[in-house]
This record gives structure tokens, C-alpha cells and sequence, in this order.
């Protein structure tokens, strides 16, 4: 796998047509196998640490602080040093004003107004008779109600948005690196997941204090975020073999390697236990499908290939029905009650305590527990609205529904340029595919939001940001100097 990001030095330019190189950078002779250059391999460690510690959600905090320290620690070099830019370009407008975007709502909800302004905000009078009985009513405040819950939600979503902007600088073999990475990492998040099925030498082998039990987590404290893991990585994969594919060659070992790790991926997803993930599966197969159809030759062959998948699939998936642990999963799916529902109906009843100005992003917990209406009150706590939609209009209010609403029309308008771009005659193969592994990301992350929250897990909100960073053109091929 390691040779997968082989694209030749002419389709790597047709790529990236309209990105000027650093000048700093010179060109390289170097062929497609040769190693990332310095600046992709930060990258690749920076997304390699993402995974393995991004996992933990609001509830395991600890490792989400460790990777920001290191996070940080490996911007530094990017920074301070030109020879650590070798294969990095420029940084586009367009996701320059994506950043400011994401980044303005928490920054603007964290400075203090004046008494005469906050104290006429929406869902403010406990907050104010509380400090007026303290003498403070006089004390400037700022828009969010929870500014340390705000600040730490700041600090998570700079790791994303950082590591977005230096993705879209790299060049298209420099991006099929990335997906290596992906690649690599789902392949130890089911090792260490089978070893938490099976408990093996009397550990939980999980990486958090709290976590899904009884389902496979892998690098995640949520079965549902393990899920959605385990299908952008199929989409990472396919980006992989359409690469190696693209030679024209016939690669029988890249087939076999690539259907023996998919189905380990498609077993791996059904043990998550996740119904909304396992219901993405098969759009997901068949945008991959999608993806590697230009690379198949005999079109009659590859339709009895895909068809012999599909069976595999679909008897492998019997097989293993008869399995306790696969039937409990199964059983899911016919749940008559849902917790979700009493949560979805105190979000909204809280969204109309602070509309339109919003709480603050990151107050969902203090926001929840005030609205719970005591006829759904037991002894958990809420912790998230299970609908990320929802859960923003709440935090953010009128502002963040507009400013999500930005978000979307210029990453909308990135994709359909990028997808016009990438079929266009000459347009190397791994361009179309790492054009649909963005899309496929954030079509997974955008209806999984509404019955959860993918982009509360770092490790998940960072390979979002990477799939909208993928949508922009490439950097121009960047080599090292000889």
C-alpha cells in the first residue's frame, strides 16, 4: 500500500492548473513512489494524531488537550522554517474565508458587552438576578452564557481549521498521502477494535474512560463516530486504488488487497452497532463504485466483479448474522422508543428561550439541563441534542444560522467547480476520486448530524475539514531541490 500514490509528474500539473507553486519550492524529477516530502509528512502526522487522539468527545477531554499541545507543536516548523513548506503551495482565498467564517461566532460570543446590552439579551434574567445578588448585575458579560465551555470550543475547532488550511496546500500526490494515512489508521482502529469485542487478556483496550460498550469503538469513545470513520475510510481506499489503477496496468494484488481490507471494513461497520452508519453504507459503496468505474476496462467483466462483491457481501453479511453479537445489533433496529426524541423537543424548547441571539456555541449541557422537563429526568445526564443541526441553532442562534449557511453555499460552490474541473478530458484519475472522497465525507457527516453529532469528535471534524480541503485545486507539483 505504501506505493499507492503513484500519479506521474504531467497528470500532477494538469491537476493543478490555476495554483502557482511557493517560490521557495523547486522542481523535483523524482517518480511517484519517491517519499512525502517534508510538508506532507507533517500533514500525515498531524491527521495520523487526529485519529488516534481525537476520538474522546466531550466526555474524555484529556486526549483532545493532548493532541491541541501537539497539534500546535507540529505547526510550529511550518512557521518558522521554509524547508519544512517543501511540498506546500499557497493557502487559496477560498478557504482562508472558510476559516474566518467557522472561527468568527466563537470569537464574537466571547467579548464583553456592556450591562445596558446583555442584560436585554434573550434567556438572561436568572444569570442577571444571580449576579445582582452578589453586587455584580453591573459586570460586562459576553454573548455566550458558558465562556469557559465557549473558549475550550474555540481551541477544538482551531485544530480542524488549521489542519484544513494546510491540506489544501498540498499537491494531488500529496493529498493521496493523506489518504494513505486514513487508510492505514482504519485498518488499526479494527485491530484494536477486535480486541475489545473480544476482551483479550481481561482489558477493555479502549482508549477513554467512557466509550460504547459492547460495540466496536476502535480510535473512538462512540460507536456512531467509529462508524463514520470506517466509511470515509472506504472512500480513502478507493482514492488509493483509482490512483494505482491509473496507470493502465493490471494490478491483480491491488484487487485482492483492496476487497479483502473492504470487507474487513464493511464486517468492522456492522459490528459498530450504528444504525444511521450502517444505513450510509450502501450509498457509500456506491459512490465508490462510482468512483473506480472509469478504471475498469472490460465493463462486462467489472459488472460481474461488482455483481460477485455485492453477493459476497450479501452472504458473508448472512454468515455472520447468526452471531449473538451481530443479532444484538440487528435488534437495534426495530427499538420503539428513542431517547433522541425527548431530546430533540428540550433543544427546541431551549432554542426559543435564546432566539434569536443563541447561547453560545459549546453550552449545549447547561442548556439541556435547565429545559429538561421533569416527566424525561433520570439519572444520566444530556450531554449532546443528538441532532447537530439543532444543537447550532441553539449555540449559535440567527448568527450561526447564517454564517452555516455561507459555509454551505461557498463549499457547495468549491464542490461543483472541483467536480467540473476533475472531468474534464486530460484530469488525472486521482483528482475525480479525491474530489468524491470530499463530497462522500461531508454527505456522511451532513445526514449523520441529524440523528447525531459527528463534528463534536475531533477526529471526525478534522477529516471533514480534510475532505473540504481536498475540493480546491491541487498545489502545483512541489519536489526537493537536488
Amino acid at each position: 500500500m505504501a506505493g499507492a500514490p503513484t500519479v506521474s509528474a504531467m497528470s500532477d500539473m494538469r491537476g493543478s492548473a490555476g495554483r502557482t507553486p511557493s517560490p521557495s519550492l523547486s522542481v523535483d524529477t523524482s517518480t511517484g513512489r519517491s517519499l512525502p516530502l517534508p510538508g506532507t509528512a507533517l500533514c500525515m502526522v498531524m491527521v495520523a494524531l487526529a485519529i488516534g487522539l481525537g476520538g474522546g468527545g466531550t466526555v474524555n477531554p484529556q486526549t483532545e488537550m493532548l493532541l491541541q499541545f501537539l497539534i500546535a507543536l507540529l505547526l510550529l516548523p511550518l512557521t518558522i522554517s521554509s524547508k519544512w513548506q517543501r511540498g506546500l503551495g499557497a493557502i487559496p482565498r477560498a478557504m482562508l474565508l472558510l476559516a474566518g467564517l467557522i472561527l468568527v461566532l466563537p470569537v464574537l460570543q466571547l467579548i464583553p458587552l456592556p450591562p445596558s446590552i446583555w442584560h436585554a439579551l434573550p434567556g438572561r434574567t436568572i444569570e442577571l438576578q444571580s449576579l445582582t445578588l452578589v453586587q455584580a448585575g453591573q459586570t460586562w458579560m459576553p454573548l455566550t452564557m458558558a465562556p469557559s465551555r465557549t473558549f475550550a470550543s474555540l481551541l477544538a475547532m482551531l485544530c480542524p481549521v488549521l489542519l484544513m488550511l494546510q491540506v489544501s496546500r498540498l499537491s494531488l500526490r500529496g493529498r493521496n498521502w493523506l489518504c494513505v494515512t486514513i487508510t492505514v489508521g482504519a485498518v488499526l482502529s479494527l485491530v484494536l477494535g477486535v480486541l475489545q469485542l473480544s476482551h483479550t487478556g481481561g482489558w477493555s483496550w479502549s482508549l477513554y474512560s467512557q466509550f460504547s460498550e459492547g460495540y466496536l469503538v476502535g480510535f473512538q469513545a462512540n460507536h456512531n463516530a467509529e462508524a463514520d470513520f470506517l466509511l470515509i475510510s472506504i472512500l480513502a481506499m478507493g482514492v488509493l486504488v483509482t490512483t494505482r489503477l491509473g496507470d493502465g496496468r493490471h494490478h491483480g494484488l491491488t484487487w485482492v488487497g483492496f476487497l479483502f481490507i473492504l470487507l474487513a471494513l464493511v464486517i468492522g461497520l456492522l459490528m459498530t452497532g450504528s444504525r444511521t452508519g450502517i444505513a450510509l453504507g450502501l450509498p457509500i459503496l456506491a459512490l465508490l463504485g462510482f468512483m473506480l468505474w472509469p478504471m475498469l476496462r472490460n465493463k462486462k467483466t467489472a459488472r460481474w466483479g461488482l455483481g460477485g462483491i455485492v453477493g459476497a457481501l450479501v452472504i458473508g453479511g448472512a454468515a455472520i448474522s447468526q452471531l449473538q453479537s451481530v443479532q444484538k445489533v440487528i435488534a437495534r433496529f426495530f427499538l420503539t422508543k428513542e431517547a433522541r426524541w425527548d431530546l430533540w423537543a428540550d433543544t427546541w424548547f431551549a432554542i426559543h428561550q435564546v432566539w434569536p441571539i443563541g447561547s453560545g456555541i459549546g453550552t449545549i449541557v447547561p442548556m439541556l439541563e435547565a429545559a429538561e422537563r421533569l416527566d424525561v429526568v433520570d439519572p444520566s445526564r444530556p450531554v449532546r441534542a443528538h441532532n447537530d443541526w439543532l444543537e447550532w441553532i441553539l449555540e449559535g442562534g440567527l448568527p450561526g444560522v447564517i454564517l452555516l449557511g455561507l459555509v454551505i453555499i461557498i463549499i457547495a460552490t468549491v464542490a461543483i467547480r472541483a467536480f467540473m474541473e476533475a472531468s474534464r478530458a486530460g484530469s488525472p484519475p486521482a483528482r475525480r476520486a479525491q474530489v468524491i472522497f470530499g463530497c462522500g465525507v461531508l454527505i456522511v457527516c451532513g445526514l449523520h448530524s441529524i440523528v447525531d453529532y459527528p463534528l463534536r469528535s475531533m477526529a471526525l471534524a478534522t477529516l471533514a475539514a480534510i475532505a473540504v480541503a481536498l475540493l480546491v485545486t491541487p498545489a502545483a507539483v512541489q519536489r526537493s531541490s537536488s
